[in-house]
């Protein structure tokens, strides 16, 4: 007889709204103070989305323009959700939330509460995925939970859209941590068809894209990179892997291993100059593509809560060879890609994060001045970083427009 697991079912019905007992009690705030927080430009450049954090735990996604002038909410606050935090900190080693505009820039993806209540009449707090359109205003469910619901990835969050639209990738969690990934195909599946890709590990996150390749036969569909680790018993070590996969592909080459690295590997002399005296805990992440689609930038690190030995690599597709082109074990993360030549990261700096600018074919690194946190996203030109307060900041009162600031990086990409 096999081992029977019985899960107690869960519903996602729509309850009374939340009241003050699913709150969690805080400190008393003047009704006007808040926090900007997940700060996201839009394609074009022209609007940030972001989400103001009221102290009474509500959120409310609002919207400005480049220069942080005219914010501007674009629903009422309201309770996101009080059993998980928001982490929109690129200084993350699992995948941070964040806002997603669609390539088209009329619709902004966002999470918004979801119940599940179970059979004895518990209630839990999870979290889906919605759009709201900055050209009508509607409001329109993108991923959710079905009505009977017997798995536990009850999170729903970080939506990537394909550059074409036409699909979208995100992250179910589950309370204790454990990560899969979720791709819907936008019209032909409903937002409560998604299923969590199977991963037995239930180890997988960092979701990026391929950039669109105009020379690509027609109806080739796009590709997705995303990390997983696979941990088996203490007597294999744990591997982190980069992986790809089309969404309803079924060739051979639709899907495949592209890379991967254990503990044995990263104590080789040429991988790493400082092992030997400090345990060792891989982690790969924040995987983004070049804008020719040939090199594949990423974060390894042997110590995931230590970002001052975080690296950044790179991987070409070409020959799947990597290497890494950050100073070793000086902490650099959260990579963003400037031209096809160039890549700006963040480096812990004392309570700031310094803007790291590495030169690949030069081997240099330049330091373009320094930011706040590391809450804070790049214009796609390049010219700009966006950033929040960290969370221990001065609240800012209805005086003020918003407590995002603006970083000039000095760096420009020309527009294709």
């Amino acid at each position: 007889m096999g081992l029977l697991i019985l899960l107690p079912l869960a519903g996602c019905g729509k309850p009374a709204p939340a009241g003050t007992a699913d709150q969690p009690p805080s400190k008393s705030f003047s009704s006007g103070s808040y926090s900007d927080v997940g700060p996201r430009w839009s394609h074009d450049g022209q609007r940030i989305a972001f989400l103001r954090s009221f102290m009474d735990h509500r959120r409310q996604l609002s919207v400005a323009d480049s220069q942080l002038e005219r914010p501007l909410a674009l629903l009422e606050s309201e309770l996101l959700c009080p059993d998980r935090s928001y982490r929109a900190s690129r200084e993350s080693y699992c995948s941070s939330d964040a806002l997603s505009w669609t390539p088209d820039d009329r619709k902004i993806a966002f999470e918004r509460i979801e119940w599940f209540t179970f059979e004895d009449g518990e209630r839990l707090p999870g979290t889906g995925l919605w759009t709201f359109d900055t050209s009508s205003g509607r409001v329109a469910p993108l991923a959710l939970h079905p009505k009977r619901y017997a798995s536990l990835f009850y999170y729903y969050h970080t939506p990537e859209w394909s550059p074409d639209g036409k699909y979208l990738a995100f992250i179910a969690e589950g309370i204790h941590g454990q990560r899969s990934l979720c791709t819907r195909a936008i019209s032909a599946q409903k937002p409560q068809e998604m299923r969590p890709r199977f991963d037995n590990y239930e180890d997988s996150d960092w979701a990026a894209w391929e950039p669109l390749d105009e020379d690509a036969p027609p109806g080739r569909r796009a590709a997705l990179v995303f990390r997983q680790s696979i941990r088996r018993s203490y007597s294999v070590p744990p591997t982190e892997t980069l992986r790809r996969i089309t969404p309803g592909g079924v060739k051979q080459e639709d899907a495949g291993e592209m890379w991967r690295v254990n503990n044995r590997d990263y104590r080789l002399p040429t991988w790493s100059t400082r092992v030997a005296d400090r345990p060792i805990s891989l982690r790969v992440g924040q995987p983004v593509w070049s804008p020719d689609g040939e090199t594949l930038a990423f974060t390894l690190t042997p110590d995931a809560n230590d970002y001052s030995r975080y690296e950044i690599w790179t991987l070409r597709r070409s020959d799947r060879q990597a290497q890494r082109v950050s100073t070793p074990n000086a902490g650099a993360f959260a990579p963003v890609w400037i031209g096809n030549g160039q890549i700006g990261c963040l480096s812990p700096q004392g309570t700031r994060y310094a803007v790291l600018l590495l030169a690949l074919s030069a081997g240099s690194v330049r330091s373009l001045g320094s930011i706040g946190s590391a809450d804070c996203d790049w214009s796609p030109d390049r010219s700009s970083i966006v950033w929040a307060d960290p969370p221990n900041s001065q609240l800012a009162n209805s005086d003020e427009p918003t407590t995002l600031h603006l970083f000039k990086t000095g760096r420009r990409v020309p527009k294709s």
